[in-house]
This record gives structure tokens, sequence and C-alpha cells, in this order.
């Protein structure tokens, strides 16, 4: 009789063990599933950021553009103060984000086509096209435009 309460005892034990590992295996199956979701989730999120924001800074709504910048930017420059930034010489025509990459799961280099016509330009049709790489930031459970204050 002894020996079959030490038998159902071991044999509950590794039932518990067998249940804990299948928990935490599962567990790590559904976090690298989350992560991967989470890369392509992120650069979609971006993606849509960087659009709304140089929709905004081609329509000239400089405001709405920088709400789009880290909160640690906004705490020191203010609205006017980023207005300033951006020179008269050109008036941008349209924007295309061409490529988002996130190396690190809080930071996605953002890769947009920017055309443009400089004002002082000769020709009537004189369009320029650039590309320009941003950095966006993951905090406080948004993605923002990291820009040097």
């Amino acid at each position: 009789m002894q020996t079959t309460q030490i038998t159902q005892s071991t044999i509950s034990h590794s039932l518990r063990s067998m249940s804990r590992w299948l928990m935490l295996s599962a567990c790590l199956v559904l976090a690298a599933c989350a992560s991967v979701d989470s890369g392509a989730n992120a650069a979609e999120q971006v993606r849509q950021r960087a659009l709304e924001r140089w929709q905004a800074l081609v329509a000239g709504e400089f405001t709405r553009a920088y709400s789009y910048n880290t909160p640690g930017f906004r705490a020191v420059v203010t609205p006017d103060g980023y207005r300033t930034r951006f020179g008269t010489g050109v008036v941008w025509l349209g924007s295309e984000v061409v490529d988002v990459n996130c190396p690190e799961a809080a930071k996605c280099i953002a890769r947009l086509r920017i055309d443009m016509k400089p004002l002082l330009s000769r020709k009537v049709n004189d369009k320029i096209s650039t590309h320009v790489e941003e950095t966006w930031l993951f905090e406080a459970g948004q993605w923002w435009f990291f820009q040097s204050i």
C-alpha cells in the first residue's frame, strides 16, 4: 500500500512538472509570435505616423506636424520655435514613405521620398525629389519622431 502512494505521488509530481513545462513552452511560443507581429505592427504604425507628419508639413500645418515630435523635444522647443526651423526657400509638393526598418523594439527608421519646388527656380515646373531618413522612437505607448534639439 505504501508503494502505491509513492507511485501516485511521483506521478502527480511528474504531471505537475510536465504541465509547468508545457505552459512555459506555450508562453515562449506566444511571446515569439507576438514579438514578430509587433515588429510588423511597429513598422506599419511608424509608416502611418511618418506619412501623417509629412502630410501636415506639405499642407503647412506646422503645429500638427509638431505634435508628432517626442515629448522631450516638445518640452524644450515651442511650436513657434519648431516653425522657425523650416526655411522658406522651397515649397513641399508631396511625400511618400518608401521603407520602414525597425532594428530595435523601440526604434524604427523611416525612409521617405520628399518632392519639393525651389521658390527661386528659373523653370516653372522645376521639381526636386530627395530621400530623407527619420528616426522614430517608441515612448509612453506611442511612436514619436525624434529630432535633435
